[in-house]
Order: structure tokens, then sequence, then C-alpha cells
């Protein structure tokens, strides 16, 4: 068997599991919410103001 099917194999039963469905929704979801977050700060400029405050400071 090779390591896709493996890992297909792997992925159908853990979803099989109950819960599984509904969790791996909510992991989809706060991932999706993350993506937005970070590209709304990244359009602000936010996330470079960020990158430059935890700098060391210069002499």
């Amino acid at each position: 068997m090779n390591e896709h099917a493996e890992w297909d194999d792997l992925r159908a039963r853990r979803m099989a599991e109950p819960g599984a469905a509904e969790a791996y929704e909510a992991a989809r979801i706060a991932f999706e919410l993350g993506r937005t977050a970070r590209k709304l700060r990244e359009g602000t400029g936010r996330i470079a103001l960020r990158r430059r405050a935890a700098r060391p400071p210069t002499p």
C-alpha cells in the first residue's frame, strides 16, 4: 500500500469516529478566522508595526 493510500485510510477511520466531523468543522472555521484576521492586520500595516516593535534597538 502506498503512503497516500495509508493516509486516506487513516483519515477515513478518524472521520468515522463520533464527533470527528464537528471537530474538523470547528478547526476549519478557526483556521479561516485566523487567516482573515491576519490578512486584515497585514492590510492595515499592523504586522509591520509589530515586527518593528519586536526588533532589538540598534546602537
